[in-house]
């Protein structure tokens, strides 16, 4: 049976999710933890009851010849760079979003991965959610026909209750935005479902919050290529539980987060429906999809194929990211593709 090794650097709060879901997965095993802090690896190891080595750095992992996979959980200014030397170093790479901070790290780790041959996943579980495939699934089918809006939101008060904070939220150095930091989750949305992108115009402000150093609540209207409209929006700092917020509007059919209606698929519908599956409805990353979205990565390496959030969509979705953030800084629309 084929098996992968994978190695996994910044041991944390994602981290540890990340690798419960590879001990799920019977095609991979879990080689190497290592992380800038070894206290936090060892555990780790100790509370999954891993048989694994604890290396001291990120070098260590790229020279291990036992590794096909490296898993990227660090601090967001350090993505880029890590996901750049693991594609040189042969290695297929799972990549927390962000992937890049900037325009010029998007192209590096593109071109790196690209160059390399190599796969890569990017950490957007919402493509993993059932109620977010079930709706992949149905714009697939036609259930609503013709969509013409779509608009994906993301709400969840982030402050010094996270352990990131002040390293990858509140600031511009590890931040450095609020697209980039998890409004990303809704953007990757809006792309998947709405495809590419043509133009989008962004306003940002500053709430009643004081402790961000880029606005941390933005609206984004987008125009698709294929001449529709979208939205997608985020709040750090909403005083309510997290949401993703969802509507779509279609020739014959809507959804309205939890509600769907299609006269395509139910001639007699009278009413919303309710869809019966599990919603995005939780910030806690042990309810979060890692098991599907690892099961897909290891599924495209031994199937040859793209895997669900490649590199090729992730960066659609980082572009879209920058883009906005760059409507937001110069008061202008902007238009794409920006590589």
């Amino acid at each position: 049976m084929k098996e992968f090794g994978v190695g996994v650097f910044g041991i944390g709060w994602v981290a540890k999710e990340h690798v419960r879901a590879y001990i799920n997965n019977p095609h991979t095993r879990v080689v190497s933890l290592a992380s800038r802090k070894k206290e936090s690896a060892q555990r780790c190891k100790d509370e999954l009851n891993l048989d694994c080595e604890i290396l001291p750095d990120f070098e260590s992992l790229l020279q291990r010849k036992d590794i096909d996979i490296i898993d990227i959980c660090t601090p967001n200014f350090l993505h880029a760079q890590e996901a750049v030397a693991a594609a040189q170093a042969g290695k297929h790479v799972v990549i927390e979003k962000p992937i890049a901070m900037n325009l010029e790290e998007l192209k590096q780790v593109h071109q790196a991965i690209k160059k390399a041959g190599v796969k890569s996943q990017t950490g957007f579980v919402l493509r993993f959610n059932p109620y977010c495939r079930n709706l992949y699934e149905m714009l697939k089918a036609g259930a609503y026909g013709e969509p013409y809006y779509i608009e994906t939101d993301y709400y969840h008060e982030i402050g010094p209750w996270w352990s990131g904070y002040n390293w990858g939220s509140n600031t511009k150095k590890g931040g450095p935005s609020a697209t980039l930091v998890a409004g990303c989750h809704a953007v990757d949305l809006l792309s998947w479902w709405g495809g590419e992108v043509e133009e989008v115009f962004a306003y940002g402000t500053f709430g009643h919050r004081k402790d961000y150093e880029y606005e941390p609540t933005y609206a984004a209207v987008v125009k698709f290529r294929n001449g529709k409209i979208g939205k997608t929006g985020n709040s750090f700092e909403n005083e309510c539980p997290y949401f993703i917020n969802v509507v779509i509007h279609g020739s014959v059919g809507s959804v309205l987060n939890e509600k769907f209606y299609t006269k395509k698929l139910f001639p007699y519908q009278s009413n919303w429906q309710i869809f019966n599956t599990i919603m995005p409805e939780s910030g806690d990353v042990k309810h979060h999809p890692f098991r599907e979205m690892v099961d897909d990565f290891v599924d495209a390496l031994m199937n040859n194929r793209e895997p669900l959030a490649g590199i090729d969509a992730s960066v659609r979705s980082h572009e879209l990211c920058l883009a906005i953030d760059l409507s937001i800084e110069t008061g202008k629309p902007v238009k794409l593709p920006l590589i």
